[in-house]
């Protein structure tokens, strides 16, 4: 009778130690736009932040990161624009001017205006690859020194959208 007594203590332990549990719930989310994507040219997300360097004398250096375009017909050519003018704002020192900046995507220098990119001329390979990779570039739209020191920051959006009809 003996002999049962350990291995039911065993059988016990092992019961109430299965009861302690852990349960992580993990909400998972995607942005799905089945026509168009703009990712890093490796594949991954755009930085949500770019960091310009400032040269005393010479002004901020040009920001910029190598992207592709992922599309369902690269046939279709693209038009590209800006949201709005963008501009660098003194966070530090809120009266001090703001820097326009000039944004360049690929050869297209940007504006609010849309600008066509050739399907024939961005997607030269198989679909599943995306586009030729193309620079997104950031840049002080005058270069020079600023006046006013402080941390400044800003915004820029991008608006790519896809043509109705296939381009030539």
């Amino acid at each position: 009778m003996l002999k049962f007594v350990p291995v039911a203590a065993i059988a016990l332990m092992s019961i109430s130690m299965s009861a302690h549990a852990v349960q992580k719930d993990i909400t998972v989310t995607a942005n799905v736009d089945t026509s168009l994507e703009i990712l890093s040219a490796d594949g991954s997300p755009l930085p949500t932040t770019m960091q310009m360097q400032y040269l005393p004398g010479q002004g901020l250096q040009t920001a910029q990161v190598m992207t592709k375009i992922f599309t369902n017909d690269v046939k279709k050519d693209l038009q590209v624009r800006l949201s709005a003018d963008p501009a660098l704002r003194n966070t530090t020192n809120p009266g001090a001017p703001d820097v326009p900046l000039a944004v360049k995507f690929g050869n297209a220098n940007l504006t609010t205006k849309a600008e066509t990119l050739s399907a024939a001329e961005i997607f030269s390979g198989d679909i599943k690859n995306g586009s030729n990779a193309l620079p997104l570039s950031v840049a002080q739209k005058q270069a020079g020194a600023l006046t006013e020191a402080g941390s400044y920051q800003g915004v820029v959006s991008v608006i790519l959208t896809q043509s109705a009809a296939s381009g030539g």
